[in-house]
């Protein structure tokens, strides 16, 4: 009776075929939750620190620049100063 009752659970999904994808799930969420939380505590600041990004870091801290407002409330002002700097390296004056 205890095998029927058994193969009867795995058959109808209840048991272990039955726990291992909703435990599945759970593991990829706290997955990509301990990513999310790895890459803002751990490799942005790491990041922060090389030596490529940290002058740009130190230049909009000390021109007191709100970063994040830039790219939303001024997007007339970049596509214009991107035209500009695109024609300049484009059409830069060459030496003789």
């Amino acid at each position: 009776m205890d095998a029927a009752i058994g193969r009867k659970g795995v058959e109808t999904g209840f048991g272990l075929r039955r726990f291992f994808p909703v435990a599945r799930r759970w593991a990829r969420l706290f997955l990509g939750v301990l990513l999310i939380w790895a890459f803002m505590f751990i490799v942005a600041p790491w990041v922060e620190k090389t030596p490529a990004v940290e002058p740009i870091i130190r230049f909009i801290e000390e021109n007191d620049i709100d970063a994040s407002a830039l790219y939303y409330t001024e997007i007339e002002e970049f596509s214009e100063a991107e035209i500009h700097m695109e024609n300049a390296m484009n059409f830069a004056p060459r030496g003789p």
